[in-house]
């Protein structure tokens, strides 16, 4: 019984003596992975600036940003602007003009000679 005990004993010691180094290991272990996936969203992201900074070189792509944003225009090209009404604007356009339609002549009349034309609808 006395080796039993003493070999118990030495389990108990073994396993308190490696519980600390293993748990550092293990905590080591996972700071380590998540700093290697903390560097490849890195080199993810400086890849995706890179080509983000090649294309801002390419000409082509600053005239179409130009000709996007700023309407540039080069010349020798006619400019046309085409301005699509929301479907807000359409539904109040839409509803003023029943309302036209529904009163009479002489009351539209009267509001068009009576109301200043930027307060009206």
């Amino acid at each position: 019984m006395t080796t039993v005990g003493i070999a118990v004993g030495m389990a108990i010691f073994l396993m308190l003596t490696l519980a600390v180094p293993v748990r550092t290991y293990i905590a080591q272990r996972n700071e380590f992975n998540q700093l290697q996936e903390s560097n490849a969203q890195l080199r993810r992201e400086t890849q995706q600036y890179k080509d983000k900074l090649a294309q801002q070189s390419d000409p082509a792509y600053i005239e179409a940003q130009a000709r996007q944003r700023l309407q540039y225009v080069p010349k020798g090209e006619k400019p046309i602007v085409i301005i699509n009404p929301t479907r807000q604007q359409q539904e109040a356009e839409q509803a003023a003009e029943r309302q036209r339609k529904a009163t009479p002549w002489y009351e539209n009349l009267m509001d068009a000679v009576s109301t200043p034309p930027e307060t009206r609808g």
